[in-house]
Order: C-alpha cells, then sequence, then structure tokens
C-alpha cells in the first residue's frame, strides 16, 4: 500500500545515508571502504505479497542489528563505533516498525540480542 511503500522509501535514504557514513568514516581513517555490489539476489520469486515483503525486509533488518551489534565491540577506534552504534539504533527502529507492520510486538524484549 501506498504508506508501506513510503515508509519503505525512507528506509532506503537512510540506509544510503549509513553507507555514506561507513565510507566516511573509513576514509577518515585513511583507508579505502568496499565498493557496492552492482545487483544483488533478493528472492524475488517467493515475495508474493506485501506481508512477505514485510517479513524479508524484517529478516535483513534484524540481521543488520545482529551484525552491529556484534561488531561493536572490536572496533578499536571510537569514530568507528560511534558511527556503527548510530546506525544498530536505527536498524533497530526499523525492525520495531516493521515488526508492528506485521501485527508483531514491535519491542519484544528489553534487550537486543
Amino acid at each position: 500500500d501506498k504508506t508501506t511503500l513510503g515508509v519503505a522509501v525512507t528506509f532506503q535514504g537512510h540506509h544510503k545515508a549509513h553507507a555514506d557514513l561507513l565510507a566516511a568514516t573509513v576514509r577518515k581513517l585513511g583507508s579505502r571502504p568496499v565498493e557496492a555490489k552492482k545487483s544483488y539476489d533478493f528472492p524475488v520469486t517467493s515475495l508474493k505479497s506485501q506481508v512477505d515483503v514485510l517479513r524479508f525486509a524484517a529478516k535483513l533488518e534484524s540481521g543488520a542489528v545482529s551484525a552491529y551489534l556484534g561488531a561493536i565491540p572490536v572496533f578499536d577506534n571510537r569514530n568507528l563505533s560511534r558511527a556503527a552504534a548510530s546506525i544498530l539504533s536505527d536498524e533497530a527502529m526499523h525492525l520495531a516498525i516493521l515488526r508492528q507492520a506485521l501485527g508483531e510486538d514491535p519491542v519484544p524484549a528489553a534487550f537486543v540480542g
């Protein structure tokens, strides 16, 4: 529906900003960020309904939350940790919104883990 599409486009903008922040931080640290893939292999044949797309998006957001949660403790640089923590919090908000759209408890626990 139109509202869900609007949220998806907003999230897309957030993810672009996340990539830009990480790339800028990596450059500031004197390294070169990895290039984005030219294409991604999404399971488009199994995404038949809006609910399918929301569930898939929620899995991606959940994976992002887990990845950042695992990465932050191993970063030696505070700027990189700060950037990742900021992105993690946004990904967690995305996940909560998607869970709510699916009729699930948006925040089922006091901690992410």
